[in-house]
């Protein structure tokens, strides 16, 4: 079946009505944040602003991890040893929040999401090169989307790169204390978009059967 991109266009749009309710895990981390900043700020004075927005930043981040470790290592599991699935999980989650109780410059904590972009697109990109769908699968194990992972995984290629771009254009385009509230609804909007993405493919796919 043929479709021309205005109607692509519109079909992407209209997945986004009726959106399902949201779940903790993509707004509370925001809140830390968005709290926590202004706390520590005056807290700390206006001389260590940087420190301010460095520290609130771990919080939120650490909040968001703790919420995503579960379901981390059970995606790790399909694909490695309990052990490796282990010591990549730690090592995921870890490593960022190191990177950034070292550092007091928030330009650190702006790059730490484009490198989580960068690492998942990249993930997926070995997955497009080598014709493999189990990270795809990871995400999406149900049997229904079997037929789907293929296309998925292109998708979720598109999807990092593009949310890349968007956050080095707000690093660019805002002030950091601005950046920060387009961190804390970043979740909302990714997973919004990501829903929309899946359903699009979703009814690609169903139209090119038909």
């Amino acid at each position: 079946m043929h479709r021309t991109p205005f109607d692509l266009l519109r079909l992407f749009l209209s997945l986004f009505q009726d959106l399902p309710p949201l779940s903790r895990a993509l707004y509370l981390p925001g809140a830390v944040l968005l709290i926590g900043y202004p706390v520590l700020s005056v807290a700390l004075g206006p001389e260590q602003g940087g420190q301010a927005f460095a520290t609130a930043f771990l919080l939120a981040l650490a909040v968001r991890v703790g919420m995503g470790f579960e379901g981390m290592v059970r995606r790790m599991l399909t694909r490695y040893s309990v052990a490796q699935a282990v010591v990549f999980a730690v090592l995921f989650a870890g490593l960022p929040l190191l990177v950034v109780a070292m550092v007091d410059d928030p330009l650190w904590c702006q790059r730490m999401q484009s490198a989580f972009y960068v690492v998942i697109a990249g993930v997926f990109l070995q997955d497009v090169l080598n014709k493999r769908v189990s990270t795809a699968a990871s995400f999406w194990p149900d049997a229904e989307m079997a037929e789907h992972l293929p296309n998925l995984t292109r998708m979720m290629v598109v999807y990092n790169f593009g949310f890349l771009l968007l956050n080095e254009t707000m690093i660019r385009a805002v002030d950091p204390s601005h950046w920060l509230l387009f961190w804390a609804v970043l979740p909302i909007i990714g997973h919004t978009v990501l829903r929309a993405m899946v359903l699009t493919v979703i009814n690609l796919d169903a139209g090119h059967e038909a």
